[in-house]
Formats: structure tokens, sequence, C-alpha cells
């Protein structure tokens, strides 16, 4: 909102992003007056309108929580699969080691 200073009136205002993204000033009124003038017709096929955008993102969602949990659950099995190798890797170096003291003694 902006207030004009050399005057006691208000002049108030909004900022809005039209759909280029653009930002537009538009005063307050204007908007709220649009808001009112709509039918109960159009304010219903819009709420039917976001209803139905609604549940699609909430389905979208479900989906890639899903997917989500699949990523994670294979990310999980690949690192125990790593830690596994590793430690065998660790092993097969001890019994390694252990070989070269017992030669290195029995020379």
């Amino acid at each position: 909102m902006t207030v004009n200073e050399n005057s006691s009136d208000r002049d108030e205002t909004e900022f809005v992003e039209n759909s280029n993204g653009k930002v537009l000033q538009v005063a307050a009124n204007t908007r709220r007056s649009a808001l009112l003038s709509q039918t109960s017709d159009e304010k219903d096929v819009k709420i039917r309108e976001l209803t139905a955008e609604l549940q699609r993102e909430r389905k979208r969602s479900a989906a890639l929580q899903d997917q989500l949990k699949s990523v994670l659950k294979d990310m999980e099995e690949h690192s125990k699969h790593l830690s596994r190798n590793i430690d065998d890797i660790v092993l097969s170096v001890k019994e390694i080691e252990s070989r070269r003291a017992v030669f290195s003694n029995s020379q």
C-alpha cells in the first residue's frame, strides 16, 4: 500500500504479477470489486477447477513420494552391499597381513 503524503487520502495499491511475469500496480479496490462481481456460477466453476487441480497435485505428490521412497530404499540396499564388500576387503587384508607375518617369522 502506498500513502500520498500531500493529501489525507490513502492511495491503496497492490502489486500483482501478470502471466508474463511482469509486476503491475493495481488499485486494491479494483481487485476486490472484480472478485465481488463474480456470479455464484463463476465462483462454483472456479471452485471445481481448483478442487480438480488440488486432486491432481495430490496424486502427483503421492506418486513422487512413492518414487522417492523407492530411490531411498535402493540407496539403502546399495549402501549395505558396499558395507559388506568393504568388510570382506578388510577381512582379506587382515588375512594377507597375517600370512605375511607368519611367512616373515618362518624365514
